[in-house]
């Protein structure tokens, strides 16, 4: 019989990549349980402004209240559950369900309900606005969290904010976005993206003027930040994105090198001298998964510029994945001796993969 793996390093096995009740697992105890990227602030920008996302189990909206303040809800209705809002868009001064047209003001509150007085004569609106969930912006970027009482994004982002160099993200603007579609394992994704070893190969174009001999890479707690420089120090910037506008408030280091980072689980960061690219890795489903992504740069960038660099290695990557899942089925498939150092980081993401849903 020929063994799962080969490795005493590569810790999980191949159900994690292709069984729906490992994903039920990761959605229940993983997902709905941290902080998620759900949309830049100039998203929602004015009052009535929403966006709805889902967190792990928890379909979720974010609303620009009258007040100017965000607002985040559980994104499903008090009478039978229904979902309220979809996508992006702008409410005028109430969150309406379509299906029996319940009707919420901005801040959440129960305001209408269509025959109340003959069909609930009993019925407290006090008692049935929306449920809360949690909310906050960081440099920029709009997170949420399915539950009320969260612990503060500040903490979720605290390995991110003193790993970012010379980075401020909030003092650029969002300029383009995509969603990508991957049909990998999210967890093959992330792997990809912090491992060090195919670099030399796989981005060999893509990312090929930068030294990988000099890539510095840390784990902290559970997060994973990394910086390689040019091959040449005398370029002005990454070749990927010549010709396009750098930003202008970074220092000599971040001007002439490439960040990639991992904020845990699926938020991916890489940082270069012209953008800040966020790629979260949403599960779809075991072999599903949707890359959304988000370039930040300075507001006369070219953004289909910016764009085509950024996709031109997560293009690379996301084809290199689907390779991997497409043989996750065969008898035969196995994993040998991760690289020492630059496959570690791996290694590290299935021991918090691990605790997070608690297997061992």
């Amino acid at each position: 019989m020929i063994p799962e793996t080969t490795s005493g390093s590569y810790l999980l096995p191949t159900e994690a990549y292709r069984s729906a009740d490992w994903l039920e697992r990761e959605l229940g105890e993983l997902f709905t349980a941290r902080w998620a990227l759900a949309a830049a602030s100039e998203e929602l920008a004015e009052p009535g402004d929403y966006v709805a996302v889902t967190v792990g189990h928890a379909p979720l909206l974010v609303v620009r209240g009258a007040d100017g303040g965000l607002r985040a809800f559980h994104n499903l209705c008090r009478h039978r559950g229904m979902q309220l809002l979809t996508g992006t868009g702008r409410c005028e001064r109430t969150i309406d369900c379509f299906y029996h047209q319940w009707r919420y003001g901005l801040d959440g509150a129960l305001q209408v309900v269509p025959q109340r007085r003959e069909q609930f004569p009993d019925l407290e609106p006090s008692d049935w606005g929306l449920l809360p969930a949690t909310v906050g912006e960081w440099e920029g970027m709009v997170f949420v969290h399915p539950d009320p009482a969260a612990s503060p994004l500040a903490d979720a982002v605290a390995g991110l904010a003193a790993n970012l160099g010379s980075f401020r993200p909030g003092a650029l603007r969002q300029v383009a976005t995509a969603h990508l579609d991957a049909r990998c394992n999210w967890k093959l994704f992330v792997e990809n993206h912090i491992d060090v070893y195919h670099l030399w190969y796989l981005h060999e174009r893509s990312l090929g003027d930068f030294d990988h001999t000099r890539f510095e890479h840390r784990q902290v707690g559970a997060d994973w930040f990394s910086y390689e420089p040019l091959r040449h120090d005398d370029l002005a910037g990454a070749e990927l994105t010549s010709g396009t506008v750098a930003i202008g408030h970074l220092d000599g280091r971040d001007r002439h090198g490439l960040g990639a980072h991992l904020v845990f689980p699926n938020l991916m960061v890489a940082t270069a001298a012209e953008f800040v690219a966020t790629y979260v890795a949403v599960p779809v489903a075991p072999d599903h998964t949707r890359i959304e992504l988000r370039v930040r740069a300075e507001p006369d960038a070219d953004a289909d510029q910016l764009l085509a660099a950024v996709q031109s290695f997560i293009v690379e990557d996301i084809e290199a994945c689907e390779r991997v899942q497409a043989t996750l089925a065969s008898p035969a498939f196995g994993v040998g001796p991760l690289a020492a150092d630059h496959e570690a980081p791996i290694t590290a993401f299935h021991r918090n993969v691990l605790a997070a849903v608690g297997a061992s």
